[in-house]
C-alpha cells in the first residue's frame, strides 16, 4: 500500500504544475475563476509539456510523502495532501485558492476527519468566521487586503480534518514561512504573495512531524498530536518541522 500511495502521489505531482500553468494562462486569457475553468485547465495539463527541472521534484517530494503516510497508518491523508498540493501550485500560479477545491476538502474533513460530522462543522465554522472577522478588521483599518478569502476557507477545511487548535498551530508555521519567504525574495515583504504554498508546506509537515511542527508552534497554539501519528517520520521530530516545511515550500515556490 505504501508503494501505491507514492506511486499516486508521484503521479499527481507530474500533473500539478501542467495544470497550474493551464489554469493561469485562461485566467490571465480574461477566463472566469469558476470550476469550470479549473477543470478544464485540469482536461488539458496532461497535453502540456514536461519541465523536469520543475515539476520532476513535485514528483518525487508527492511521492515521498504519500508513501511516509500511507506506511505510518495515515493512508486517509494521502488525498489530503496531494490536494493541499494542488491548492498550493494552483495559489502560486494565479493567486486563487478555488473554492471548487477548498470547499469539497472541508466537506470531506467533516465527513471522514477524526473529529466527527458535528465538532468538524463547528470547527471549520469557527476558524472561518475568526479569520475572516480579522481580515475584514485588517482591511478596514489598512485599505486593503492581508488576508485571502481563499486562505480563510483552506485553514477552515483544516480545521475540520484536525481541530480549530491544530489550524492556528498551522497557521503559526505558514506565517513563519511566510515571513521567511518575504525576507528572501526580490521586493521583500511590500510585494504581495501567494499564502496557500506556506498553509500547505505548514499543514504537511505537521503531518508528516507533527511533534516537530509542535516543538515550533508557541504554547498557546501548539496543536496536539494527529490521530495517525507517522512512526516512519518519528524520528524526524525535533527537526521535522524545519527540515519538511521548507523543502515543500521550495518545490512549490519553484514555479514562481
Amino acid at each position: 500500500m505504501p508503494g501505491l500511495a507514492a506511486a499516486a502521489g508521484a503521479c499527481v505531482g507530474v500533473l500539478l504544475g501542467r495544470w497550474a500553468r493551464a489554469y493561469a494562462d485562461r485566467l490571465d486569457a480574461d477566463a472566469p475563476a469558476t470550476a469550470g475553468t479549473l477543470w478544464a485547465a485540469a482536461a488539458d495539463a496532461p497535453s502540456r509539456p514536461w519541465r523536469p527541472l520543475r515539476d520532476g521534484p513535485m514528483a518525487a517530494l508527492l511521492g515521498l510523502a504519500a508513501g511516509l503516510l500511507a506506511a505510518g497508518g495515515g493512508l486517509a491523508l494521502v488525498p489530503l495532501a496531494l490536494v493541499l498540493a494542488a491548492l498550493a501550485w494552483i495559489d502560486a500560479r494565479s493567486g486563487l485558492l478555488p473554492d471548487a477545491l477548498t470547499l469539497p476538502l472541508m466537506a470531506a474533513g467533516w465527513l471522514l476527519g477524526p473529529q466527527g460530522f458535528g465538532t468538524a462543522a463547528g470547527a471549520s465554522a469557527l476558524v472561518w468566521a475568526g479569520l475572516a472577522g480579522m481580515a475584514g478588521l485588517y482591511r478596514r483599518l489598512r485599505g486593503r487586503d492581508g488576508f485571502g478569502g481563499g486562505d480563510v476557507k483552506c485553514l477552515a477545511a483544516l480545521a475540520g480534518w484536525f481541530g480549530p487548535q491544530a489550524a492556528l498551530g498551522i497557521l503559526w508555521l505558514a506565517c513563519v514561512l511566510g515571513l521567511a519567504a518575504c525576507l528572501a525574495r526580490r521586493g521583500g515583504w511590500r510585494r504581495p504573495y501567494a499564502f496557500g504554498p506556506c498553509i500547505a508546506a505548514a499543514a504537511g509537515a505537521w503531518m508528516l512531524a507533527p511533534l516537530g511542527a509542535v516543538l515550533l508552534a508557541p504554547p498557546w497554539v501548539s496543536p496536539p498530536a494527529p490521530p495517525c501519528a507517522l512512526p516512519p517520520a518519528a524520528f524526524l521530530a525535533p527537526l521535522g518541522a524545519p527540515l519538511a516545511a521548507p523543502g515543500m515550500a521550495l518545490a512549490v515556490h519553484s514555479c514562481l
